[in-house]
């Protein structure tokens, strides 16, 4: 491996001593983000193992309701589900917030309840057709969970890719590079210190009129 060097180096006492106070740094910072990096990974596997069984939850709902549905469209026809949707209040907005999650912000849904009602009128309505508006209230609400639930995913996977690539860069670039830096100006030390005494060393041999 080359060595790398950071430029305008200086091989001083004092750049020696800046240099191993900002490895110690550099190698607690290195840890902190490993750590981030490894709480953030069992977050996102254990959120993803809740995810997937949350998603077969909604699929099974998905299957039943849809098996009302077509209960209720032999049953009672497609006008008189028509004319039960018609009772469907406008919910409006959705009551969205956000909450925090290893210190990232992700979208949350606030109090939801309200849309697992039945959310029509019962009134005149067949068993069939309230059976089947039921089990799709529970789907529109499961879908819902599962959209803030990906939304979490996603937000926890572009988190530990950014910080994947930063614990990488120190472990490739920046530790590296102060290691390689410290080594040469230790060498550059001690081969000035070995001149100084060989400098030394002569001086006192002219002094004592000794050959060089």
């Amino acid at each position: 491996m080359a060595v790398r060097i950071i430029p305008g180096t200086r091989p001083t006492r004092i750049e020696l001593q800046r240099l191993r106070k900002r490895r110690e740094v550099a190698e607690r910072g290195r840890d902190l983000l490993e750590d981030q990096l490894n709480s953030m990974l069992l977050e996102f596997f254990q959120r993803y193992a809740r995810y997937q069984a949350d998603r077969a939850a909604f699929d099974a709902v998905l299957a039943d309701a849809y098996s009302l549905y077509r209960d209720a469209e032999m049953v009672d026809g497609q006008t008189a589900i028509r004319e039960a949707g018609y009772t469907v209040p406008d919910p409006g907005d959705l009551p969205l917030q956000e909450r925090s999650v290893l210190g990232l912000r992700v979208p949350a849904l606030g109090d939801a309840a309200v849309l697992q009602a039945p959310g029509y009128c019962p009134i005149g309505a067949s068993p069939h057709i309230v059976l089947a508006a039921g089990r799709f209230s529970r789907v529109l609400h499961l879908a819902l969970l599962l959209g803030e639930e990906e939304e979490v995913l996603r937000a926890l996977e572009r988190s530990i890719t950014r910080t994947r690539r930063k614990v990488n860069a120190m472990d490739r670039v920046l530790i590296p590079r102060i290691i390689d830096t410290l080594r040469y100006i230790e060498e550059q030390l001690e081969e000035q210190e070995r001149e100084d005494l060989y400098r030394r060393k002569i001086t006192k041999a002219k002094k004592r009129g000794e050959p060089e």
